[in-house]
């Protein structure tokens, strides 16, 4: 017998044994307040010994604040059956506590955590080392925590003026003037935007410092949400950082505001955020605007502003994926885990009634089904959207280095993102198929097996399928449109004349209507009169609040309904093309009443699309094949035919294709076939690009593989 064994039987019952045997107790940090979830009340409680929060209803609450370490069993059944009126037996109440230390709700000393942790089985030790990946996990990578609580403190008591409604509005007034100063330049800084998230022309200094301003933008990020946890008395006890598939990521512990807090003081601090990037985004665009151009100063501020800017706040504030939006959704719905649920509602129907698996579906309310079967499949495809956006990014990344060798990374980083999934999906095809294979085998008799292998062979030699080649085109395009005056008025400027060429939207004359302009004038002097009344109301609390604000929502209203009238004093053209209409001039000073003809523009009737194909597909088509376009941007497909074959090799248009993909390579020659279409809606607009497919004759799919054999070696014989 083992020498170890032996000492341990022969002894008697060491202190930790008795240590075990204690009844639990609380953690004496706890901190616990009751919300109202689903209609429901339920208790939240945060154990800071555990860093996880927990929800109880009111009546297993009830129970657990009765192990406060002094009581026994007995003593507790006898408690909590004089509090609720019922009889409760010491082994209920020893199975209810067993229950909750099984999740590691109770607290526990030094001493009693080393206890449970030696007397942890071998096997089980084993298994956990096994669950453990010996290449580590690239989807999540923590680093060690730092407790922020005493800074925020310190913070927080020269900063609680955050949360006064006059700093609440004179950070909307600093959101004003910045989204002024985005719609102003918004031509320059939404392409910026664009260009700078795709990272297809970056150097990798560039790429440095995106990462550089990304971790201080991400570190402001969630300090709001900690302020805000402050402010509303929850501690901050842990922040850390991460790599999310290698982007930079911090986390925020704020668990215990989100138990103090309600559910108004819960969406706060999900919007804290969002709400300190928005104020150093129009900080930072007032500096932008002020310092010269091509400074460091005046380039570190737009770079800042293209991070905290609008693709920031459409990423936090989307509530299809697990960020700021979704809890903020979730509070307004009061359902906690909404995307679990949902998901978990759908995937069990779809396996319950399509794949007529043997698995239960998640019961749902009739009411919430629709919404939890919308709102799973957005979020799905959103989700996978985004991890399909960051695969490309990697790519768009090295190919400005490596364009030959960019497609490995970016497959890697595909193949990391995806890999959970995959192996979710191959566990199910493994299910399905177990789940099946029996009925599947009994249905394939002798005779079902030969007629289905005679109707593939008669599809294999069919005809069902056209020979087809993708292309490249532009449009030339033309329409007739006649502008008229919408509201009456004076004509007082006229932009353009005959033959000349506009472009769609552009203005082509201006009408004044002083009746109109005293109207809006009017009704801006009422609405700002009854704002002001509005706003002190709402700051002195007093009951005249909800009639002011009833008549300024109204003033408002037909404020913005006088204002689209005004708008509509400029005449414009909804396409592009020539002016037809003569001495348009001479209506200047004329008054036209609404309805009034004004100007008639002209465009292309029929569109003429430049098809650019490759070499390699001429012998496919011929004069006359039928062409289908889609243009990019749009959905509907028009339908064309082939009018001519330009018989030299043409250069493809810049930004048509990407030819960084032929880097290393032939690229292929180009040939143009003129295909003509009509345009009877005049949605096609000149300049437009997008892809076509020619059609060539129908083949049977035997043929198309016998095709591409011969081909093959005729080109390797050759």
């Amino acid at each position: 017998m083992n020498i170890t064994r032996a000492l341990s039987a022969a002894l008697p019952d060491i202190p930790a044994r008795k240590l075990a045997e204690r009844t639990p107790r609380m953690d004496p940090d706890i901190v616990a307040r009751e919300h109202m979830e689903d209609g429901e009340p339920m208790v939240r409680i945060y154990v800071p010994s555990v860093e996880c929060m927990y929800k109880f209803p009111p009546q297993n609450w009830a129970l657990i604040q009765l192990f406060d370490g002094r009581h026994n069993y007995e003593e507790i059944a006898e408690l909590y059956s004089q509090q609720s009126g019922s009889r409760y037996s010491t082994e209920e109440v020893r199975e209810f506590a067993g229950e909750l230390d099984a999740i590691d709700f109770w607290y526990k000393t030094p001493q009693e955590k080393n206890v449970a942790l030696m007397q942890k089985s071998a096997d089980e030790r084993r298994h956990l080392q096994k669950k453990k990946s010996r290449y580590g996990d690239l989807s999540l990578i923590l680093f060690p925590a730092v407790n922020p609580d005493k800074f925020l403190t310190w913070l927080y008591g020269y900063t609680r003026f955050f949360y006064t409604p006059w700093f609440t509005l004179v950070t909307l007034c600093i959101f004003g003037i910045g989204a002024g100063i985005t719609i102003s330049h918004w031509s320059e800084i939404g392409r910026d935007t664009l260009e700078f998230y795709n990272f297809s022309d970056k150097t990798w200094l560039d790429v440095l410092g995106f990462y550089l301003l990304a971790l201080v933008v991400l570190v402001l990020h969630e300090f709001g949400h900690g302020h805000a946890s402050k402010h509303y008395g929850g501690r901050v006890q842990f922040m850390g950082f991460a790599l999310i598939y290698l982007a930079p990521a911090f986390y925020t512990d704020i668990t215990e505001g989100e138990v103090k807090a309600t559910r108004y003081e819960r969406m706060v601090i999900s919007l804290a955020g969002v709400w300190i990037e928005l104020m150093a985004y129009c900080i930072v665009t007032m500096i932008w605007l002020g310092t010269p151009p091509y400074t460091v100063l005046h380039d570190a501020c737009y770079w800042v502003m293209l991070i905290t800017g609008i693709s920031a706040v459409l990423l936090n504030w989307n509530p299809l994926i697990k960020l700021d939006g979704y809890y903020i959704l979730t509070e307004i719905l009061g359902i906690v885990d909404l995307k679990e649920d949902s998901t978990a509602f759908v995937s069990g129907w779809v396996k319950h009634n399509i794949w007529r698996l043997p698995v239960e579906v998640p019961y749902v309310p009739k009411r919430r089904r629709l919404g939890y079967a919308v709102y799973a499949l957005l979020s799905g495809l959103y989700s996978y959207t985004v991890l399909y956006v960051v695969a490309s990014f990697v790519g768009n990344v090295f190919r400005n280095f490596n364009p030959e060798w960019s497609f490995v990374p970016e497959i890697g980083t595909a193949v990391v993102i995806f890999w959970g999934r995959i192996r979710t999906l191959g566990n199910f095809m493994k299910f399905v198929y177990l789940d099946k294979k029996d009925r599947i085998a009994s249905w394939f008799t002798p005779q079902r097996s030969i007629a289905i292998a005679a109707i593939v062979l008669v599809v294999a030699l069919l005809p069902l399928r056209r020979e087809s080649s993708t292309g490249y085109f532009i449009l030339e395009a033309m329409n007739r449109a006649v502008l008229r005056s919408t509201v009456s008025g004076v004509v007082t400027d006229v932009y353009t004349g005959e033959g000349q060429w506009i472009s769609a939207g552009v203005a082509v004359v201006r009408l004044r209507n002083p009746v109109l302009d005293s109207r809006v004038a009017h009704a801006q002097a009422e609405y700002s009169v009854v704002h002001s009344r509005a706003v002190l109301a709402n700051l002195q609390n007093s009951p005249d609040f909800g009639a002011a604000n009833t008549e300024r929502i109204k003033l408002g209203q037909q404020s913005r309904q006088l204002a689209l009238e005004t708008a509509q004093l400029e005449v414009r053209t909804p396409i592009a093309g020539l002016v037809l209409t003569p001495r348009l001039s001479d209506q200047l000073g004329a008054y036209l009443p609404a309805g009034t003809e004004v100007a008639e523009v002209a465009d292309l009737s029929t569109m003429h699309a430049r098809v650019y194909v490759s070499e390699h597909d001429l012998s496919k088509f011929h004069i006359g094949s039928e062409v289908r376009l889609l243009a990019n941007g749009f959905f509907k497909i028009a339908d064309a035919s082939v009018t001519a074959i330009e018989p030299a090799a043409s250069e493809i248009p810049p930004g048509l294709i990407d030819l960084s993909r032929y880097k290393g390579l032939r690229p292929p020659n180009f040939y143009v076939v003129d295909v003509s279409l009509s345009n009877p809606s005049g949605a096609l607009k000149p300049g437009m690009v997008g892809t076509a497919k020619v059609y060539g004759q129908r083949r049977s799919l035997g043929g198309f593989a016998w095709r591409e054999t011969r081909d093959f070696f005729d080109r390797r014989a050759w």
